[in-house]
């Protein structure tokens, strides 16, 4: 069992890092959270199957999230999968998703694999999907006027690790992440351009979130391209306001769970 960052940018990538999504992957199959661009090769060079996904949960519809949505659906028909796949998303934002598929002409295309799109439980803490060893539940969380969820994914016998997605500070991420081991917080700015445009979270802030839920590790991702020479000098911001550990994401490496 292991999850595995596609990328670690903001909504604008770099020569570095590539916009955020992660792959959990289990011997039942993986869990592809969040689709920027070409995520079939992403998957690839983390040693990942593409046929090997069961589901794709979709944080929200900014396009860094969202986008490479069709991309993964038409190359997973060119290669003939023939195993469902479900998509999972807000639901205010299933019919966009619909429609965003269908633009391409890839939904219910006779001869390929069954697509399902499907509206996740928007209460907090609402049980999303089960993968094998891993029991998913999300959480609506604060990015400005864009409906969004937090992920929590619990390995049975395993360790616990939350996603903020994009957001705010706010207290529904610390809910969810009490009792975890990691959280994955984005970290969008250094403390010193707080609030340079969006609903997003400093470094600084990240570390209070991960100090008030509690938990063992912090991993900073969701880095604006303009700061990616300045990650480390981010990642001590996040260490005066948190005692436990503290790492920048790094993409395509193999994280145990």
């Amino acid at each position: 069992m292991h999850f595995a960052f596609l990328g670690t940018s903001g909504a604008i990538p770099s020569p570095a890092r590539d916009t955020t999504a992660l792959v959990f992957v289990v011997n039942e199959g993986a869990l592809l959270v969040d689709c920027g661009g070409s995520p079939v090769r992403k998957l690839r060079r983390a040693g990942v199957d593409p046929l090997a996904l069961a589901y794709v949960l979709i944080t929200h519809l900014h396009p860094d999230h969202a986008y490479g949505l069709p991309s993964l659906v038409q190359n997973l028909m060119l290669m003939q999968r023939a195993a469902p796949l479900t998509v999972l998303g807000h639901p205010e934002h299933v019919e966009p998703l619909r429609t965003l598929l269908g633009l391409f002409n890839l939904l219910e295309r006779p001869g390929t694999f069954p697509l399902v799109v499907r509206a996740l439980d928007p209460a907090p803490g609402a049980r999303a999907l089960a993968l094998g060893p891993l029991a998913v539940s999300t959480a609506p969380v604060a990015h400005g006027a864009m409906p969004n969820v937090a992920v929590r994914v619990d390995a049975l016998r395993g360790r616990s690790v939350v996603y903020s997605s994009d957001t705010q500070p706010c207290e529904a991420v610390v809910a969810l992440a009490r009792g975890a081991d990691t959280l994955i917080h984005e970290a969008t700015f250094p403390d010193r351009d707080r609030g340079r445009f969006g609903a997003h979270a400093t470094a600084g802030e990240a570390g209070e979130i991960a100090a008030r839920a509690g938990v063992r590790r912090l991993i900073l991702t969701h880095i604006e391209a303009d700061y990616h020479d300045e990650v480390e000098a981010m990642a001590d911001e996040a260490r005066k306001r948190f005692g436990g550990q503290v790492e920048i994401a790094r993409e395509l490496v193999p994280y145990p769970l």
